[in-house]
């Protein structure tokens, strides 16, 4: 006869089951399965993905867990009970005791003493895990550990049946499979964002396939004795960027505070890369894609010329002259993104001494209605073992070129570089390598030389910063638009 124990197992295993059957969204179904493991278990259970460089672990869901606990931060593949990525399961009694875990002092302190992992494979690879939290001393039984290994196996079919860890349309069309498992990691999120601005920075970084876990962090940044009396939780935390995101679209008063934060944040974790979006910013990244409070203002015409035709005809021609004594005897391809590339491409390939190959992409850029970037024009050359050289008008955060180079990277070519005309360093949010640069710029809108808001100003010989100022909308023939709203053109389909 089956002792009660058994029947909670088996009640556990047949709700999950259910959940598996029904039409219940990914994140609900993996919230089902957590949640009944941790009711027969008794203690505190966890759901852990692996994000698409496989070196972080992204908490996907939880059950009896504190809030405090789960802020700890993104678990890193080698600290954390790294042998349950090879497959195999992983009994802990004694948390003080092991050096596999990775935050010991904070289990310590959330009353955990025994952590079982249990890896959650698809197609014989692992992909997370799920972990039980005891507070009680444990020592893991074959049936304990065999509950959790079927629910592990439940939680493969549910990301097996729900999301394209299997190959689909989108994979045949390129999609890479670190793509397809952030599209993964997307569904199972269920976030409560504390403003607005979060949201969207949240879907912008989704449509660039840029991995995000929201507030994951607690910071202390003072103490009274062992009581901590102040923390900071930045915004966002890019785990294969590894930096923390804080935005800031407050009043003033709030940014000072939120700015001496950071400052104490800094200095006492120096190895911890954070940076700050103000208000400001953000309006233009958004204006960037016609969207946000900037993108409603009117105005428009040209404030200061930045380069003249000249200056830009003699620093194009510097540049020709390095590239094609770098790739001498090379013969590299070089590749633009349509369509403000146009005029820089032009005379720079004019100008160049090296037999080379063209050719051009181009891509979608964000709007309120699209879901993820996409190559909307391919190249018609193959680049598998060919030198190339991305070519780009202007770079700003990074988003799109750091796109367009992992797409290339897949290609397999025998060597990557860039070439930009314009690097606006100011507004940088991901890293990317700039291995020729024509001019940085400051932080302000520039068009001209290719560069355009709304399709204007393609065509001016020099680069110049669109000014604030209005003129009647008769001396132009139709109605006034704005700086901002011209931003939002700046990186749309070119």
């Amino acid at each position: 006869m089956a002792t009660g124990k058994e029947r909670a197992y088996y009640k556990s295993v047949r709700r999950a089951a259910a959940a598996l059957n029904s039409d219940m969204t990914l994140k609900e179904a993996l919230d089902t399965i957590v949640r009944c493991t941790a009711r027969a278990m008794k203690a505190g259970v966890s759901l852990v993905l692996l994000d698409s460089t496989r070196k972080k672990l992204i908490h996907s869901s939880s059950w009896g867990l504190s809030q405090t606990y789960l802020r700890k931060g993104v678990l890193d593949t080698d600290k954390s009970l790294a042998e349950v990525l090879t497959g195999q399961p992983v009994a802990i009694a004694d948390v003080s005791q092991d050096s596999r875990i990775q935050y010991p002092e904070l289990a310590a302190k959330a009353g955990i003493s025994s952590i079982l992992g249990i890896p959650v494979m698809v197609s014989g690879t692992a992909v997370g895990s799920i972990r039980v939290y005891s507070k009680e001393p444990a020592e893991f039984t074959n049936q304990d550990t065999n509950l959790v290994t079927t629910m592990a196996n439940l939680a493969t079919a549910a990301l097996h049946s729900r999301t394209p860890y299997h190959e689909t349309e989108e994979t045949q069309q390129g999609e890479s499979q670190a793509q397809t498992e952030a599209a993964a990691l997307r569904q199972v999120r269920t976030v409560t964002y504390a403003h607005p601005s979060e949201e969207e920075f949240a879907h912008i970084l989704d449509f660039y396939h840029i991995e995000w876990v929201y507030e994951p962090r607690s910071f202390p940044l003072n103490w009274d004795g062992d009581r901590v009396t102040e923390m900071f939780t930045p915004d966002f935390y890019l785990a294969g960027l590894d930096l923390y995101v804080e935005l800031t679209t407050l009043k003033q008063r709030l940014v000072t505070e939120k700015n001496r934060k950071l400052r104490r944040l800094r200095e006492l974790y120096p190895e911890i890369k954070i940076t700050l979006l103000y208000k400001k910013d953000f309006d233009r990244l958004l204006a960037k894609y016609g969207c946000g409070p900037l993108a409603q203002a009117r105005g428009h015409g040209i404030s200061q010329v930045l380069y003249s035709s000249a200056e830009i005809q003699h620093r194009v021609g510097a540049l020709a002259e390095q590239i094609s004594r770098d790739y001498t005897g090379r013969h590299p391809i070089m590749v633009g993104v349509l369509r403000g590339v146009f005029c820089f491409m032009a005379d720079l390939v004019r100008q160049m001494t090296t037999p080379l190959d063209v050719d051009f992409m181009a891509i979608s850029y964000y709007s309120e209605d699209s879901s993820a970037v996409k190559i909307t024009k391919d190249m018609n050359l193959n680049v598998d073992g060919r030198h190339v050289l991305m070519v780009e008008d202007i770079v700003d955060t990074g988003m799109t070129l750091n796109y367009v180079l992992n797409y290339l990277k897949a290609r397999n070519p025998a060597s990557l570089a860039v070439c930009t005309l314009l690097d606006k360093r100011a507004r940088r949010l991901i890293d990317v390598p700039l291995d020729y640069t024509g001019f940085e710029v400051p932080d302000e809108f520039v068009v001209g030389y290719g560069l355009d808001y709304e399709e204007e100003y393609r065509n001016l010989p020099f680069i110049g910063i669109l000014g604030p100022e209005k003129r009647p909308a008769k001396e132009r023939g139709h109605s006034k638009t704005s700086v901002a709203e011209r931003n939002a053109s700046q990186k749309r389909p070119k």
